[in-house]
């Protein structure tokens, strides 16, 4: 019998709740990217570069634990919605810990890593949902319901920086509640966050139903019409989990850069580094939001070759960088500034100083317009089709069974480049400045480029096949497992 056929109808109203959780969860990935380091600065101000790395991987060393963690832990309890519920109630917390860290007389630095630490266990709740979408709905349905909750999380993870936009006219100390305790530019983000869990939670106890219509099942004595999952293709899934690693690698290090960026080679305020860099990100993430909303309203999974597409995408990401390099020709100079010039004023300084950064002499200063207009038009196009793209891909090479922990060894991949991308690109800015950077990147997304060029006929869907007499074992790999394998024209 095939399943297929008979498989009940998607429960969209589930899909719909997936794609709000999912929403909630990715926002506070970047919630605080354009606030967190001129919060450090005032409340911590011996905070430096390397140790703000750190506080930013914290977030992704969580999620290499507990992502894989998560997707077992579902697997085995064939459901997503209990793990989901322990993620939120870390979010939550780690999100009051951030409102409260004033409240420390010292060490402040290290309580907002445990706060940045528990939000990122709590993210071990994006490839839960991921793969609910991939397996909750028919198969005819996936690319549709995938984009729904796909689009949820990269809207997210883009207009998390925007949505500080919202608080800068509260300024600081803002409204203070006592002392060392108020809602200002910078901790009202965590007070929103706070609230988006709640909801969160709330419309996972009350009104979420988990129902799976694309999971082949499979019975203990099969018949030979009955149709058996194939193992799937390693080299295609390797492939997917190294490209979701460079997009997280290249997005994160623009994502932390940014600030510390526009403070050293745009001289941009405190406030104005906040500000401009909200805009952009709420830019970015207009183009996000209209990007999913004209595929899901026009349906344009019919039409979509999802690989080309994800080449596409990398191709607008490399397009940013070639834009943004610092090059030769280049003729405006940054300005600079000393250590004796910083002590010998009462104003806030801006600029690159000269006795921290080497590079600030030899370093052409990058036009804001072309830098933050880039990063709108090119990442912001970029980074949602390749969300989409590659979700679609890596759902249809595993195939239809469950995929909690082969979701959640990608959401690894995702937390590794955001652990070595905080760690390694904060030394580089120190040492190097944003030339190396910049290379670096652009080298990674050609190799990812060249993968799927090369291995282009390998990233196809698994095809479900009827187990008979002439057939060898299901479980044997090599040959057979690439027969089963062929490629959707679509995809």
């Amino acid at each position: 019998m095939n399943n297929y056929a008979t498989a009940p109808k998607t429960d969209w109203r589930s899909l719909y709740i997936a794609s709000f959780i999912s929403f909630c969860a990715a926002v506070q990935y970047g919630l605080y990217f354009s606030s967190l380091w001129p919060y450090l600065k005032i409340i911590d101000p011996d905070i430096t570069e390397q140790f703000f790395g750190v506080i930013i991987a914290a977030y992704s060393m969580a999620a290499c634990f507990s992502s894989p963690l998560f997707g077992y832990w579902s697997n085995r309890a064939k459901r997503v919605s209990v793990p989901m519920k322990a993620g939120i109630i870390s979010m939550f917390t780690g999100n009051v810990i951030y409102l409260s860290c004033e409240l420390l007389p010292s060490h402040r630095r290290y309580a907002l890593c445990v706060a940045r630490f528990l939000v990122g266990v709590g993210s071990a709740n994006i490839p839960l949902l991921r793969a609910y979408a991939s397996t909750s709905c028919h198969p005819k349905d996936r690319p549709r319901a995938t984009a729904f909750v796909t689009g949820g999380i990269a809207i997210g993870i883009m207009i998390g920086p925007a949505i500080q936009a919202c608080f800068t006219s509260i300024s600081y100390p803002g409204l203070i509640i006592f002392r060392n305790f108020s809602i200002s530019m910078y901790t009202a983000s965590a007070y929103g966050a706070c609230f988006m869990n709640a909801l969160s939670f709330v419309c996972l106890q009350f009104f979420f139903v988990e129902k799976y219509s694309g999971i082949h099942k499979e019975n203990a004595q099969q018949t030979k019409d009955e149709r058996t999952v194939p193992k799937f293709d390693r080299l295609a899934a390797f492939i997917c989990n190294f490209t979701r690693f460079t997009q997280q690698f290249t997005f994160t290090n623009v994502e932390i850069l940014g600030a510390p960026y526009a403070m050293t080679v745009f001289a941009f305020t405190k406030y104005d580094t906040v500000q401009y860099g909200s805009l952009a990100q709420s830019g970015m993430g207009i183009m996000g939001v209209s990007f999913f909303v004209l595929f899901i309203a026009f349906k344009l999974n019919k039409y979509v070759k999802y690989r080309i597409g994800n080449i596409t995408a990398f191709g607008l990401m490399l397009l940013f960088h070639l834009a943004t390099y610092p090059w030769p020709f280049l003729q405006t100079k940054i300005e600079t500034y000393t250590d004796n010039d910083f002590l010998n004023t009462t104003e806030e300084i801006v600029g690159c100083n000269t006795d921290h950064f080497g590079w600030c002499t030899t370093t052409p200063r990058v036009n804001p317009w072309v830098y933050y207009i880039s990063f709108m038009v090119f990442v912001g196009v970029g980074y949602p089709l390749i969300d989409l793209c590659l979700h679609t891909v890596y759902g249809r090479v595993l195939g239809p069974r469950r995929q909690g922990t082969m979701q959640g060894i990608l959401q690894v991949s995702s937390a590794v480049a955001r652990i070595i991308g905080p760690l390694s690109i904060s030394v580089l800015y120190r040492t190097l400045g944003p030339k190396v950077i910049w290379l670096v990147e652009i080298g990674v997304i050609v190799v990812t480029i060249l993968l799927w060029v090369i291995f282009y006929k390998r990233l196809v869907v698994v095809q479900v096949v009827p187990v008979t007499d002439s057939n060898v074992s299901v479980t044997d790999t090599s040959a057979e497992t690439n027969a089963t394998c062929v490629e959707n024209k679509k995809l």
